[in-house]
């Protein structure tokens, strides 16, 4: 074996390693040079590929091309992560990842011939393997990879830096390949910074939500006996777009012979036409939400099989809720840490149409229709809901919102041509949707976007309802109804302890770290302070510089809590928002490139001042977090003692 074919067996077995196997199937069916041809000079790297099909070849002169793009791509040097269109000979690739200080190498190329011939020059088998490069296909690419990118390590709090560049000119006639990759590759970054929030007061509402749940939660249905209650063979999401009014009738002569999965909103609409669905979701922070069970009847709710509650919600949920009840944490580290297992994990998306998905996943439907899933506004652009919705269009506040908004356009339901109006929340949905389409499509599930209007969900099969219906509905046997048992009490009491002893080892651990944290936050407020009452040029002169590397150091020493796993587990998910935003602008001083002594004092004043807010943000976050754990801990410490 030669080494062009070492090298590409090499290369195509590291792509199996790390779960690219479609990748790798598509280069071991490439039979050869077709397209493309390869000319190799005297220099070992001196190599060029003609295009028969326009004449055109991709280098002027391969060696002198490259050392151009390696000077431009100089002032990223200390860039942790890249992205680049067009794999080219794979000489500049091998070079770029050469750089200690790049940690990822985004490189997509739209030509598998091309790909094909660059896995035979160089072996990239290590830096495969690490995902120190990694190779998009374009025509393979999706938002789903993108997401699972954006979230890695080393590139998340970079985001902000992420610029889409070109490797030759060759690569500019793939305008169409390149737009469409950024385009996918910027979503999934807004999708990544925006799902996080930037909201302190959101997460601490939900951390604070969820320890008044706790004594509910452990004392209705765990989740784990809900996702063990499969009824049938297809599972219907209800959600409450403007469509889902037009599939009611047939959702109604067919309720007895599918498994019925309903967000609350949804409630009041299906009492009114007498369906009642098997589980009704719920999981807004806010007490306004309870006011869907305050619509509908005590007696209709008993018909309800379970509610499934995010342990978020807000408690007047809990109360305004006389059914089966099953509080359900969310997959955050704070609940993880409490090890009640049984009643998770659903939730990792944004709304309750998200949570239905999630657990008709979770029970085991391989077939799972969505109706009511508009997520746009009415064709008519007047309405948000169904007919019967506890909000109207004509609510002051909904017309407002409409008004204000910017205008977002989706492609619309089974048409790539037709438009629907939407919004930037609406897209946050959608998006949570995508990806776990694909995760279920990736397990040979099938979802069926049954909605007949609204905007289309990429990854599941646009069909009308009756034809799902027709396909998969069995009416000789009606479904069994939902079975839960409660927990003996002996096990509810074992939680109890388990949820004081955490309670207390969070306040331990968050007491030591906030301690650790308090001088340096201090001494970043003295000398930030003194720096604000000179100039530019005073600061450089009169500073002391030593101190304020000095600082810097301490004040990285201390980051380091932040990828501890206790802390992340404890204090990750109620912190993550505030402290994401503040990194993405920390990044774009930690790349800059550094040639003069004056350069590197102001990088250093620039740092200590852009941490001035962060660590006083992450104290104050901590600290409040800290105040709802002992306020919680004193409570059930009394509650769980009766």
């Amino acid at each position: 074996m030669d080494i062009y074919e070492d090298n590409f067996r090499k290369n195509v077995a590291s792509f199996n390693a790390i779960g690219q196997n479609l990748l790798a199937e598509r280069l071991l069916s490439v039979k050869g040079n077709e397209r493309f041809e390869v000319f190799m000079g005297s220099d070992p790297i001196d190599i060029n590929i003609l295009d028969h099909q326009t004449g055109a070849t991709i280098y002027n002169l391969p060696v002198a091309d490259a050392q151009k793009r390696l000077e431009d791509f100089s002032k990223k040097s200390l860039y942790p992560f890249m992205a680049i269109f067009g794999f080219g000979n794979s000489i500049l690739v091998k070079a770029l990842l050469k750089n200690n200080a790049l940690n990822r190498l985004l490189v997509f190329e739209p030509e598998i011939e091309i790909l094909y011939i660059a896995l035979h020059i160089c072996n990239f088998a290590i830096e495969i393997i690490a995902q120190k490069l990694i190779v998009l296909y374009t025509p393979d690419f999706s938002f789903k990879r993108a997401m699972d990118i954006a979230k890695l390590e080393n590139i998340r709090v970079y985001l902000k830096l992420y610029d889409l560049e070109i490797t030759t000119p060759f690569y500019a006639s793939y305008k169409d390949e390149i737009s469409a990759a950024n385009n996918i590759m910027i979503d999934a970054i807004l999708q990544v910074v925006t799902s996080h929030g930037n909201d302190l007061e959101d997460a601490l509402i939900g951390l604070d939500n969820f320890l008044i749940n706790t004594p509910d939660m452990l004392e209705n249905y765990p989740f784990e006996l809900l996702k063990n209650q499969k009824l049938n063979d297809l599972a219907v999401c209800v959600a409450t777009g403007p469509s889902l009014t037009k599939q009611l009738p047939l959702l109604k002569e067919i309720q007895n012979f599918v498994t019925i999965i309903s967000v609350d909103a949804s409630l009041p609409i299906l009492e009114k036409h007498g369906i009642a669905p098997d589980i009704v979701t719920t999981l807004e922070r806010i007490a306004l939400t309870s006011m869907f069970f305050e619509k509908t009847s005590e007696e209709f709710q008993k018909k309800v099989g379970c509610f499934a509650i995010s342990a978020v919600s807000h408690h007047k949920t809990i109360e305004n809720i006389k059914g089966k009840k099953s509080v359900i944490l969310r997959p955050f580290g704070y609940m993880g840490a409490f090890c009640l297992h049984d009643y998770g994990y659903a939730g990792i998306g944004m709304s309750a149409a998200n949570l239905s998905y999630e657990i008709a996943f979770a029970m085991g439907y391989e077939n799972i229709a969505l109706i009511g899933q508009d997520l746009s506004y009415s064709e008519d652009e007047k309405s948000t809901h169904a007919e019967g919705h506890v909000f109207t269009h004509q609510d002051p506040s909904v017309v407002k919102k409409m008004k204000d908004e910017k205008r977002i356009y989706l492609p619309a339901w089974g048409s790539d041509e037709k438009k629907v109006r939407t919004n930037a929340i609406w897209v946050l949905f959608r998006n949570f949707f995508i990806q776990n389409i694909a995760d279920a499509n990736a397990r040979g599930r099938k979802t069926y976007n049954c909605t007949e209007g609204g905007c289309g969900i990429d990854g599941a099969i646009h069909k009308p309802f009756a034809e799902v219906v027709n396909t998969f509905v069995k009416r000789e046997k009606t479904k069994e109804p939902i079975k839960l048992v409660m927990p003996a009490k002996k096990i509810i009491k074992k939680h109890k302890k388990q949820v004081i002893k955490t309670l207390k080892e969070m306040i331990e651990y968050g007491e030591k770290v906030v301690e650790e944290v308090d001088p340096i936050q201090k001494k970043t407020v003295e000398i930030a302070a003194k720096a604000e009452k000179l100039t530019r040029e005073e600061q450089i002169a009169a500073l002391d510089f030593n101190e304020i590397e000095k600082l810097n150091k301490n004040i990285d020493v201390f980051k380091k809590h932040l990828q501890e796993e206790k802390f992340m587990s404890y204090f990750w998910d109620a912190l993550q928002a505030m402290v994401i935003n503040q990194e993405l602008s920390i990044a774009e001083i930690v790349v800059r490139i550094i040639k003069t002594e004056e350069e590197m004092k102001i990088q250093n004043l620039d740092y200590m001042f852009s941490h001035r807010l962060w660590l006083f943000a992450v104290k104050g976050a901590m600290d409040s977090q800290l105040q709802i754990l002992k306020r919680h801990r004193d409570r059930l410490e009394a509650d769980f003692d009766k």
